[in-house]
């Protein structure tokens, strides 16, 4: 059994008080809140740096609690989403750094739904372009780091190990990515990618886009039709062609719809039949540090 389980089993059958453990995680919540303010108005990488392993070994401290997985954390202000099957949590930040690109930190926390416990993991940024990344299975280790916005059970059935999750990477001065990856539970690992996604070009284990900064990029996920839709990007010049500083939505639309455990391609739709739903739930990081 992991090491991590088997602490965290013991802490819940032999643990304190239910008002003792709130006022422990409240107080580790008043820090990390802290050192994230810091880390935001920082524009030193050293301290940057600094910052962020304080709050990485807070949060990991907070993991000797079965409550942090419910615990609202409502002072961060970070990505701290919920799966809609109640097993997976995840906590993830961007660092900005001083050359216009960022480091990314993300914990991920699998629950036991019936023991209240649960495991977790922690994914590390690999810093490093990775030659058809499209293509490769990453280990927790290898992480192609991102700030994840929404996260997708591919089931509801109780044995689903595998989940979408929408993701944003502010990658340098001249352009942004936006991905829809999928992490996969396996024994006691994490691994990023899987073969899920067919289009013409076969399948793929994960779907990136890149685009100008000038602009913004729509990916959205609706849950009672089983299907991702996101902006078709082109080239605003058609000689710019594979370079992506030129980028950005052409006005159509494209959707990956889940049929028999894979999402399949289908361009040009008609988007008037989402137009009910047109919240957007994500809200790129640059602009909300120009508003600070």
């Amino acid at each position: 059994m992991n090491m991590t389980r088997i602490i965290l089993m013991l802490a819940f059958v032999f643990g304190v008080g239910a008002s003792s453990v709130a006022q422990d995680v409240a107080a580790l919540e008043d820090s990390l809140s802290r050192y994230y303010k810091i880390l935001a108005g920082s524009k030193n990488d050293a301290l940057s740096d600094s910052t962020s392993q304080k709050m990485r070994d807070l949060f990991i401290q907070s993991f000797a609690y079965p409550e942090t997985f419910i615990y609202p954390f409502e002072k961060l202000n970070m990505s701290r989403i919920t799966s809609a099957d109640g097993r997976v949590r995840l906590f993830n930040w961007n660092q900005p750094k001083q050359d216009g690109t960022y480091k990314y930190y993300c914990f991920v926390l699998r629950r036991d739904i019936k023991t209240g416990t649960f495991e977790w993991f922690e994914l590390i940024d690999n810093q490093k372009e990775v030659d058809k990344i499209e293509n490769k299975i990453l280990n927790s280790d290898k992480w192609m780091g991102a700030l994840y916005y929404e996260i997708i059970p591919l089931s509801m059935e109780k044995k689903n190990n595998s989940y979408i999750v929408l993701g944003w990477d502010g990658k340098d001065d001249l352009t942004t990515r936006k991905m829809v990856d999928v992490l996969e539970f396996s024994g006691s690992k994490v691994r990023i990618g899987a073969a899920i996604f067919k289009s013409e070009l076969g399948s793929q284990k994960r779907l990136i886009y890149e685009y100008s900064n000038d602009i913004s990029m729509s990916i959205k996920y609706y849950p009672k039709k089983k299907c991702i839709v996101m902006d078709h990007l082109a080239p605003k010049n058609p000689m710019m062609t594979g370079v992506y500083a030129d980028y950005g939505p052409d006005g159509t639309y494209d959707l990956y719809q889940l049929e028999k455990g894979k999402f399949e391609l289908h361009e040009k739709i008609d988007v008037s039949e989402f137009a009910e739903d047109d919240e957007r739930p994500y809200v790129d990081p640059r602009t909300r540090r120009r508003r600070r």
